[in-house]
C-alpha cells in the first residue's frame, strides 16, 4: 500500500461458540484469514465487552506483521446465526468487531480523521438490524467510504479567519509576482455559493491591496473585479443557480475556481452545466470546483457522479473538500500558482536552450 493514501482493508468478526469467528472480509494480501481471527482474538480481552456503546480503539500493533496498523471497532449487534442467548450481551446483541488494517505510515491522518471515522462507522452500521445483512460487498463499500472521507491533508490545523485571510492574499501576491517576471498577465475567476467564502476572499483581496499593486476596483452588488499590470481577478457570488452574475466579466480567463454547494443531484448537475457553460466561453482555461461540503457529508453517489464528471473533462479538476471549504480554497490557489511555476520553468529552459 502506498504511505501517501489510507486504503483499509476490513474484516468482520463476531463472537460465537468458536470464538471470534471472522464472517466477512475484504482480503489483505499480506495476513491469511486464519492470523486475522487470531488477532481478533488477541485483543479481545483487552477490548470493553461490557460497553453497549460503539467504541473504536487505536492505531494498535500487529504482532509478527510490523508493516501494517490497525483500528479495532467494538460494538453489539443482533446476529441470527447465534442460536445460544448465552453467548449474547442482554441475551440480544452479539459482539462484535470490525478490524481495519492500513499501511501504518498512515498514522497521523488516521490520528487527525478519527472523528471522522468513528461518525463514517456509527453511520454505515445504522443500516443494519442483524450483523448477518454486512456482506462483503458492504464492507467493499464502508472501505470506500473511509478512503473518501479520511484522506487528511497533513498541513490541516485549525486556523483563524486572520491566518486563512493572510495564506489566501499571499497566494495572490505571489501570483502577482511569477506573472511580472514572466511579463504575461494571469486572469483568475472565482465563482462562489458561499457567502462566508465570498466575504473571505473579499478580506483576502484587500490585504493583497496594502501590497499596492492594484490600480482599479470595479465593484456592484455581486461581482467584485480588481485590475493589476500583471493580474486581473473577478469574483462573484452565485446567488440564483440559474444564473452567474456578472458572466460579461468571466471572458478569457487562465483559470477558474468554482466554489459551491453539492447538497443533492439536482444542484450539482446545475453546477457541472454553468462550469460547461464558462468552458464554451473560455476553453483553454483551466478549471477547479471545491466542493462546500465535506467529503463525509457528501453523498456517495454524488461523489463519484463528481469524480466521473471530472475525469470526462481533461481541463477541469474536482478538489472535495477535506478539512474545511477554506483550505480547500487555498489548495485551489496553490495549485494554479504551482501551473504557473511550472510554465515559468517551460519558459525559462527554452530561453536557455
Amino acid at each position: 500500500m502506498s504511505s501517501n493514501l489510507f486504503i483499509p482493508y476490513i474484516s468482520l468478526l463476531v463472537l460465537d461458540d468458536a470464538g471470534m469467528t471472522l464472517r466477512s472480509s475484504i482480503p489483505i494480501p499480506d495476513i491469511p484469514s486464519e492470523e486475522i481471527m487470531g488477532i481478533g482474538n488477541f485483543y479481545s480481552p483487552v477490548i470493553s465487552a461490557s460497553s453497549p456503546q460503539l467504541e473504536i480503539y487505536g492505531p494498535l500493533p500487529i504482532p509478527h506483521f510490523p508493516l501494517y496498523h490497525l483500528l479495532i471497532v467494538s460494538f453489539k449487534k443482533p446476529d441470527s446465526k447465534i442460536k445460544d442467548p448465552r453467548l449474547l450481551f442482554n441475551k440480544e446483541s452479539a459482539m462484535c468487531q470490525i478490524l481495519i488494517f492500513y499501511d501504518k505510515e498512515c498514522d497521523q491522518k488516521v490520528k487527525f480523521g478519527h472523528n471522522q471515522i468513528y461518525t463514517t462507522i456509527e453511520s454505515f452500521l445504522q443500516q443494519f438490524d442483524d450483523v448477518q445483512e454486512i456482506t462483503e460487498e458492504m464492507l467493499l463499500y464502508l472501505g470506500e467510504s473511509l478512503t473518501e472521507n479520511v484522506i487528511l491533508d497533513e498541513q490541516i490545523r485549525s486556523k483563524t479567519i486572520e491566518e486563512i485571510v493572510r495564506d489566501i492574499a499571499s497566494r495572490f501576491n505571489t501570483i502577482q509576482q511569477i506573472s511580472n517576471l514572466l511579463n504575461r498577465r494571469t486572469k483568475i475567476g472565482i465563482i462562489t455559493s458561499d457567502s462566508l467564502a465570498y466575504n473571505i476572499i473579499i478580506q483576502a483581496l484587500f490585504q493583497y491591496q496594502n501590497i499596492d499593486f492594484i490600480y482599479q476596483l470595479d465593484r456592484n452588488e455581486y461581482i467584485t473585479r480588481i485590475d493589476t499590470y500583471f493580474m486581473r481577478i473577478v469574483l462573484t457570488l452565485l446567488f440564483d443557480l440559474e444564473e452567474i452574475a456578472g458572466k460579461d466579466f468571466f471572458r478569457e480567463m487562465d483559470y477558474y475556481i468554482y466554489l459551491a454547494s453539492c447538497e443533492d443531484a439536482e444542484t450539482t448537475s446545475r453546477h457541472i452545466k454553468n462550469i460547461d457553460e464558462l468552458r464554451e466561453n473560455d476553453p483553454t482555461a483551466r478549471y477547479f470546483f471545491v466542493t462546500i461540503e465535506r467529503a463525509e457529508e457528501l453523498e456517495l453517489n454524488i461523489k463519484k457522479s463528481l469524480f466521473n464528471e471530472a475525469e470526462r473533462r481533461k481541463n477541469l479538476k474536482l478538489i472535495v473538500s477535506i478539512s474545511d471549504i477554506f483550505r480547500s480554497l487555498d489548495n485551489a490557489i496553490y495549485l494554479i500558482l504551482n501551473d504557473i511555476l511550472e510554465l515559468r520553468n517551460i519558459l525559462l529552459s527554452q530561453g536557455s536552450g
